[in-house]
């Protein structure tokens, strides 16, 4: 019947199932080299060998090769604490920590000796100074800011709906009080500011578009007639109107360059002007680099 050919095999057992012709087989590849016995528990040797790098070997024991190879002294102590490799690592980690030292302590000479490069004399480091020079400058800012006010005033636009307005209110008075600056209310949309009672405003008329103001709060120091700055269109501390006032009226100049350096608790230095002067040949020469800065240094005093 066909399909039941299989009924005839019984004599084949029940494993009566033969692989497929067998295809020729490739030809046997070459044995693998035996592996190689690996340690089951490695340990580095007592005297570790650096791996050597392919850049440009640095001096020994200067801060370049520290840099390099200090941790893999570390490490190999770690990794196998025999007294000789723990002893190399310190001394190793002590002569780094020595010159430091010797760095900090020429470091400190050159600051003394230099004052071109302390920044003590930039503003004082102890308290004592750094309250004094703050009160001097305090004394200058306000002395400075009371003159600008007999010249300037303060003008601040806001509208009915805005939420931060009234906000600026209360320093704006204190300015009005401290230095004497007249401040004008003004209205963009020609209603009263909410919940804050002025003595005096007025709807915008033009004023707001001749001095770009476009939203409020914003806050703009004018000189009449016709000059004028915004110094903010957000909310201003009392500080902050103190310092943006004195900064646009420097770059304005309403001010003067020294009048506004008196009302900062720091001296300003800059070594930029040094730059030009700075060639690689003098880079490399301390001594004549360091006659060229202690020379510009003379005569910028």
């Amino acid at each position: 019947m066909p399909g039941r050919e299989w009924l005839s095999r019984g004599r084949e057992g029940w494993f009566w199932y033969r692989d497929p012709a067998a295809e020729p087989a490739d030809p046997p590849l070459p044995p693998s080299p035996p592996p190689k016995p690996v340690a089951v528990n490695p340990v580095p040797p007592v005297q570790p060998s650096v791996t050597p790098s392919t850049r440009a070997e640095p001096l020994p024991l200067s801060v370049a090769w520290f840099r390099q190879n200090l941790d893999t002294y570390r490490d190999a102590a770690i990794d196998n604490p025999t007294p000789e490799n723990v002893r190399r690592f310190l001394v190793l980690q002590r002569i780094m920590m020595d010159k430091s030292t010797a760095f900090r302590r020429t470091f400190q000479e050159v600051i003394a000796t230099t004052p071109a490069l302390d920044a003590n004399t930039e503003r004082p480091l102890d308290s004592v100074g750094a309250n004094t020079a703050n009160e001097i400058a305090s004394a200058a800012t306000q002395m400075l800011l009371r003159s600008l006010a007999q010249t300037v005033g303060l003008v601040y636009f806001f509208r009915s709906d805005c939420p931060l307005c009234g906000t600026q209110v209360e320093s704006l008075e204190a300015a009005q009080r401290l230095y004497g600056f007249t401040v004008l209310y003004v209205s963009l949309d020609g209603k009263p500011m909410p919940r804050v009672p002025l003595r005096a405003w007025a709807p915008d008329a033009g004023q707001a578009q001749r001095m770009g103001v476009k939203d409020a709060p914003a806050l703009v120091l004018m000189r009449p007639p016709s000059e004028f700055l915004v110094l903010s269109e957000s909310v201003l501390s009392l500080p902050a109107i103190a310092e943006r006032t004195l900064l646009r009226a420097r770059l304005a100049g309403w001010i003067s360059e020294d009048d506004y350096r008196a009302t900062r608790p720091v001296r300003e230095r800059s070594f930029l002007s040094l730059v030009n002067g700075i060639t690689p040949d003098l880079l490399e020469d301390p001594e004549k680099f360091s006659g060229y800065i202690a020379a510009r240094m003379e005569d910028s005093q």
